[in-house]
Order: C-alpha cells, then sequence, then structure tokens
C-alpha cells in the first residue's frame, strides 16, 4: 500500500553521540535493532 509520500523517521538523543553507535562504525556497542533500521535507511554522515 503505496502512498507515494516517503516516510521520515527522525532519532534524536541528547547524550548519545554518532560515535557510540555501530552504524557510524563502533565496533563495541551491540544495537541490532538500531543496525537493522540503519541498513534500510539513508544515514546521514553529517548532517
Amino acid at each position: 500500500m503505496s502512498t507515494g509520500k516517503p516516510n521520515f523517521l527522525i532519532l534524536m538523543a541528547d547524550q548519545l553521540t554518532a560515535a557510540a553507535l555501530p552504524a557510524y562504525g563502533n565496533r563495541v556497542a551491540k544495537t541490532p535493532h538500531l543496525d537493522a533500521l540503519a541498513e534500510r535507511s539513508v544515514v546521514f554522515q553529517s548532517a
């Protein structure tokens, strides 16, 4: 069921930096659900 409109989800966390997330290169943190979302999303590197 496509409406032709894009879906947007903006995640903001006050105390979380990009360096803490595997989607941005962190090899220690385990965030499987955020990783799965990032794999099928547009991830901004310099926003």
